[in-house]
């Protein structure tokens, strides 16, 4: 571990001044990039018309002004850019302000005053979110009224509902959608940063689709999106509460106020929903129904494995290559076979055939095109390794999802169950000892190793994992994870199960402020692949 230590900080001393350097040129070709786009779109328009209408805002300067493009993040501003200054975790967008003006920003927005030169326009603000959520929408012509919007929230399964929902209404014409894993806006998909996009690029996105003919978009909700107002002027057609179990609690101060504001974002949007989907297995859903209006209850569509859901399977089969089952609505029911593993895929099968249900999709036809889809990237995936045991590759971060993927992973074991995990630096570190503890004794070998460290030493957060699980006989400690999934798969014998959890879709690692490549998915089949197959 010590050596690991030590070539962490070599690597993020050597790697940060360069990986600012990259990310400072990266930011200024995103900005010239956005403005020609802008430019080649007529976007450009003027402040007065951005502003007008919106409350608690005072104007120092000229509302007569040309805006090309806005930015919150001062290395995206060009020439004609409207920047604002968004307080955050770790900095202060307030000490950025010279240099956007340098870049050339001809309008500041503040919720503080500041010194802006004559020829810069200041815009002091009450509520900065709301304002810079508001322009955004005017930027970019309010493209969310074009389309009908399906929101996605809980805590875990938005991506897989999110991707299999799509790939049901591929048929009917071009489908957009934002998530954790890529952004898709008709013909083009691009790499996303985080779940739910800051305002102006989420608008951006939104004008897009648009222009590719999309009639509707797909939105991950994230509870940080919700927060931090960056879904706050759209107006939901269709709505799902997947589930609500503890996740970034560090944020959030308590599973309380997570719940309260997940409950909070349901009743905001009642008025605009047509749909209410939820899966009523789950007891934080249970606890949010219970205390919504009447009115909200009766646009709600139920599913899950109960027998009062509305969307159900029953006859349920578990197998490592499949799950089989019947699957009932109002109107009928069919026999269906999903690619997708264990009982917490199949409320995410039954979430997005839900809500395709309330828009009219036909149930048959989305049984049919169950079978043709490959899944979703690092979210149980099983990887092709043409070997007598399975290994899989799975996003799997908070205990809930640990209790439940182990559970089902064990279920369809015939032999060994062998976890490579770790936990995320700068994250709540009370989970960890309770996940190191579920994994050990879940599995029959549990290999603890490096995840994202970020701003952590590995030894920290080994220490962390550790407490209280000293006596557990079948966990081991490789600090490079490299290492830790050869040791996996040099163990595994035919029937077992090797889980490579905690990073999923990710193709890298983060040690303090370098990024180094790194893909779980790749790095199992290369070290497979290079390594002779023998019975144990």
């Amino acid at each position: 571990m010590t050596d690991l230590k030590t070539n962490t900080l070599q690597i993020t001393r050597q790697g940060q001044n360069a990986r600012n350097r990259v990310a400072d040129c990266r930011a200024v070709g995103s900005a010239l990039l956005l403005q020609r786009a802008l430019q080649r779109r007529h976007m450009t328009q003027t402040l007065r018309k951005l502003i007008t209408g919106i409350p608690g805002l005072e104007v120092q300067g000229k509302d007569s002004i040309a805006v090309h493009s806005m930015a919150t993040d001062s290395r995206r501003v060009g020439p004609g850019s409207v920047f604002f200054a968004m307080p955050g975790l770790r900095t202060d967008g307030k000490y950025f302000i010279e240099e956007a003006i340098d870049r050339g920003a001809v309008v500041v927005v503040s919720q503080k005053e500041c010194w802006v030169p004559p020829q810069v326009t200041l815009v002091v603000c009450e509520d900065i979110r709301k304002t810079v959520g508001a322009m955004a929408a005017r930027f970019y012509g309010n493209p969310q009224k074009a389309l009908e919007l399906t929101g996605l929230i809980g805590t875990s399964g938005k991506t897989v509902v999110s991707t299999l929902l799509k790939h049901f209404y591929d048929s009917a014409g071009p489908v957009g959608s934002m998530g954790t894993i890529h952004y898709s806006v008709g013909n083009r998909t691009l790499p996303a940063h985080r779940t739910t996009p800051e305002p102006i690029e989420l608008y951006g996105l939104l004008s897009q689709m648009r222009e590719h003919k999309c009639e509707r978009a797909l939105l991950e909700v994230s509870s940080h999106g919700i927060d931090q107002q960056r879904v706050g002027g759209l107006k939901f057609r269709t709505l799902a509460l997947l589930n609500l179990t503890p996740e970034h609690l560090n944020y959030h101060g308590s599973l309380d106020n997570y719940i309260e504001l997940e409950t909070n974002f349901i009743t905001e949007q009642a008025r605009n929903l047509k749909h209410f989907v939820a899966g009523i297995d789950d007891e934080g859903v249970q606890g949010v129904l219970a205390s919504l209006p009447q009115s909200l209850k009766k646009k709600l569509v139920s599913y899950g494995l109960s027998a009062e859901a509305r969307i159900r399977a029953e006859d349920v089969r578990y197998s490592d290559r499949n799950t089989r089952f019947k699957l009932v609505w109002p109107e009928g029911e069919i026999k269906v076979v999903s690619p997708l593993l264990g009982e917490f895929n199949l409320q995410n099968v039954l979430a997005a055939i839900a809500c395709g249900y309330t828009e009219g999709l036909d149930p048959i036809e989305m049984g049919a095109a169950l079978i043709s889809f490959e899944g979703v990237r690092g979210r149980m995936e099983r990887l092709e390794v043409n070997r007598p045991y399975n290994v899989l590759v799975d996003y799997m971060h908070t205990e809930a999802a640990y209790e439940k993927g182990l559970d089902m992973i064990r279920g369809i074991t015939e032999g060994r169950l062998i976890t490579v995990f770790g936990c995320g630096g700068n994250r709540d570190s009370s989970t960890r000892p309770v996940i190191t503890s579920i994994v050990a004794d879940k599995s029959d070998i549990a290999i603890a190793t490096a995840d994202n460290p970020r701003n952590e030493t590995v030894d920290a957060i080994f220490q962390d994992m550790l407490e209280g699980n000293e006596s557990a006989d079948n966990l081991q400690v490789v600090a490079d994870r490299r290492a830790a999934i050869a040791r996996a798969i040099e163990m595994a014998g035919p029937g077992d199960t090797i889980l490579i959890a905690g990073k999923g879709h990710e193709t890298f690692q983060e040690f303090g402020e370098c990024v180094v490549p790194f893909d779980d998915r790749a790095v199992a089949r290369e070290i497979i692949q290079n390594k002779q197959w023998h019975k144990h």
